[in-house]
């Protein structure tokens, strides 16, 4: 990405602990990963094993970790932080606001808005949005093109609605939360009795509560509940295609990852983190900081600081010595052919 960021600003935002270098320029033209940067640009060392992509970097200025021990080349500055990824993120605050461009407050003239909602007047309402009976959209709240906001839902001040995101009656989102393309929030449940014929349809009747500083991803789902809510929790960051089932509770500070599925009222304790295709079945408890590794599944409580993996999900290390055994069963099994065709021939 092209951009213009001064060194001075890149010092102030980052922490940084120790300059090892010398760059004689003022501003960085671009931000690049270590092997595509070229002179100019700022970039990043965060994991050890991209460490021998350093010595050959083009990037004038580089966060790298505190106990790097390769040296800059010429007119080259390596700045040592504690967190050389999230010292980027935060130099790189200014430009990425250019992702999200505000604009100025105001309900475009093909919105369809209530008479009976509350706008406030430094809101942005796009086009063909639609803002249903007795709903309110909170101060600098930016609510993008196609995005419908169903009847008495309450959405907080400073957040961001991307296009085509469908928002559930009754539904409350707080302050911060940042909503993208293509999310359904407030959906039916999935809800249904056996009646000895045929599966009966069960009313859901309850709504979805999403706490400040919230971050949902693309085509996300989040069911209201069946009676009560459905709610997460404050800082609780979701990634895309993550399915959440009526009256999950999601704690606050939780990690969602991609393709995550959570069946219906399950409780997810605060810090917890599930990788990638993992779930969990209904009604279970996932202690607080416990993780999950990617495709894993948990079909019991999880204990609270608890690293787990495999279906079902058990200890991690237990999973992966059991995936090392695995591994060895065919050479064993054509072991065990041998002995028993020895043991054959000698009797």
């Amino acid at each position: 990405m092209r951009i213009e960021l001064s060194i001075d600003e890149i010092r102030d935002r980052s922490s940084v602990v120790e300059e090892v270098g010398t760059f004689l320029g003022s501003s960085v033209s671009g931000i690049a990963t270590l092997k595509e940067s070229q002179a100019g640009d700022l970039s990043f060392l965060s994991l050890a094993k991209y460490s021998g992509d350093l010595a050959d970097c083009a990037a004038s200025v580089v966060f790298v970790p505190e106990d790097c021990e390769v040296a800059p080349s010429e007119n080259q500055l390596f700045l040592k932080v504690k967190h050389p990824s999230l010292s980027l993120a935060h130099a790189c605050e200014s430009i990425a606001q250019l992702l999200w461009p505000k604009k100025a407050g105001g309900i475009h003239a093909s919105a369809i808005v209530s008479d009976s909602a509350e706008i406030h007047e430094t809101a942005f309402i796009g086009p063909f949005c639609v803002i249903g009976e007795n709903s309110s959209v909170g101060a600098g709240t930016q609510i993008h093109s196609g995005t419908v906001i169903e009847q008495a839902s309450r959405i907080g001040a400073d957040c961001w609605l991307a296009s085509n995101i469908s928002v559930g009656r009754d539904s409350r989102i707080g302050d911060r939360v940042r909503i993208h393309s293509g999310v359904v929030i407030g959906a039916d449940g999935f809800g249904y009795e056996f009646n000895g014929s045929f599966h009966e349809k069960v009313p859901q009747l309850g709504w979805v509560e999403i706490d400040s500083d919230v971050e949902i991803g693309a085509n996300t789902a989040i069911d209201r509940g069946r009676l009560g809510p459905t709610t997460i929790g404050e800082g609780s960051k979701i990634d895309n295609h993550v399915q959440i089932g009526h009256n999950v509770k999601i704690g606050k500070h939780c990690i969602l990852c991609a393709q995550v599925g959570i069946a219906g009222s399950t409780n997810i304790e605060d810090f917890v983190v599930f990788g990638g295709r993992a779930g969990a079945s209904g009604h279970l408890t996932i202690g607080k900081g416990a993780k999950l590794a990617g495709c894993s599944a948990a079909f019991n409580d999880i204990e609270p600081g608890s690293v787990s993996g495999g279906t079902p999900a058990i200890s991690l290390n237990a999973f992966q010595r059991i995936t090392v055994v695995q591994r060895k069963l065919p050479d064993l099994f054509k072991r065990v052919q041998r002995l028993e065709s020895q043991i054959a021939k000698d009797v």
